[in-house]
């Protein structure tokens, strides 16, 4: 099947949309299913998707990631923060530090080097952009708390994106006998800033066609291009692509008052490209991995899951939310997958001398969190009142 790209996404789609159907069978998000579906047709279980077959079929995980970006971006409208950026703030702030603290300190303690054990407490503070907007979307939640969820999950990936690059430039400067840790971090600036300029430029382009009141079809076609292009020049100079597509939603959103074209756009192309991403992604998780990494694998994740939930509710007494929406923001931001399984494949390239401990620790959180997130994520919008 190799090489065969038709036969190849055909089944992929056509599977995984039997894994989501599955899934909603037994009261399971649709997400799981297709997920759990991928891990078991994928190299863990039956290895009718190969890892050769996975790695041809990268083209797709940069157009997922570029559209979730861009949809995530787009929840970054100066009302939301008018109205609730204080709070959101806040919490991103206290969950991050929380986090951050917990799964640095009890990797450490279980025996990873120091270093590494910071570079997994800043990759901790990750949310998988698409288990939280394909959960919101497909059980229809649209109050504010989903709305500050989706925002909060811009917010803590940008802030992650950020630290990342500041912490890999300070621990490769004190590797280093000569001034390179502050070239890495001037280089650091100049890859933010590029990254911001690329993406306010599509983004000022796209309000433009916007306002014009594009055909829908035409719009499409224009704004995949953009993200495609976006991603093409992130990929060429080594940029941040989900940082250039989520400043690129953010202006469009902020631009001009019709958001909802650009959401409705998106729909329309979504579904078949996130099913057949979440399938891949559940393809690639190897089980094996549990086995292979031990007690530092289980130290991330409890850090991890203990410091989203914890995190949240001890930094929400200060701010005006409501119980409600403190007791359970935490679970809805415990989705982890294609954002730090990047920051990892970087952190892999920084410090070689890892040999792909990081790599492995990282992917051990990233299959609990991609079948327990989107549970628990149901489950906060169920407590809020959001969905039935």
């Amino acid at each position: 099947m190799l090489g065969n790209y038709p036969l190849l996404v055909g089944a992929l789609l056509l599977l995984g949309l039997l894994g989501g159907k599955l899934a909603k069978k037994v009261k399971l998000p649709s997400v799981t299913g297709y997920i759990l579906l991928g891990l078991f047709i994928g190299p863990s279980f039956l290895n009718i998707v190969t890892k050769e077959m996975i790695k041809s079929m990268a083209f797709i995980n940069h157009l997922a990631l570029g559209i979730l970006a861009l949809s995530i971006g787009s929840q970054l409208h100066r009302y939301v923060f008018f109205k609730f950026g204080k709070d959101l703030f806040l919490l991103a702030i206290g969950d991050g530090l929380f986090t951050f603290t917990l799964v640095s300190g009890l990797t450490y303690l279980v025996g990873m080097p120091f270093e590494y054990a910071i570079l997994l407490g800043v990759m901790a503070l990750t949310v998988s952009p698409s288990g939280v907007i394909t959960i919101i979307k497909e059980y229809g939640a649209k109050g504010n708390f989903s709305k500050n969820v989706m925002a909060l999950v811009a917010i803590e990936n940008l802030n992650c994106i950020i630290l990342f690059g500041i912490v890999a430039a300070v621990l490769q400067g004190l590797k280093s006998t000569d001034s390179s840790g502050f070239m890495l971090f001037l280089a650091l600036l100049k890859e933010l800033g590029l990254a911001l300029l690329v993406g306010s430029i599509a983004g000022m382009a796209n309000s433009y066609l916007i306002k014009k009141k594009p055909n829908n079809s035409k719009f499409l076609v224009f704004l995949l291009g953009v993200i495609l292009i976006n991603t093409g020049i992130a990929v060429e100079f080594g940029l941040s692509s989900i940082l250039i597509n989520m400043t690129t939603g953010a202006t469009i959103a902020n631009l001009i008052n019709r958001k909802f074209v650009l959401s409705s756009t998106l729909e329309r192309v979504e579904l078949p490209v996130f099913v057949i991403f979440l399938t891949l992604a559940g393809a690639k998780l190897d089980i094996a991995l549990f086995g292979s990494v031990g007690i530092i694998g289980i130290a991330y994740i409890a850090g991890r899951l203990i410091g989203k939930i914890g995190g949240s509710l001890i930094a929400g007494r200060i701010t005006t939310l409501s119980d409600s929406y403190r007791r359970n923001v935490g679970f809805a931001l415990t989705p982890q997958a294609g954002v730090v399984i990047g920051l990892s494949i970087i952190a892999e390239e920084k410090m070689p001398q890892s040999n792909g401990l990081i790599t492995g620790i990282v992917l051990t959180g990233v299959i609990f969190f991609e079948i327990v997130g989107p549970l628990l994520l149901k489950r906060a919008l169920k407590n809020t009142g959001e969905i039935a």
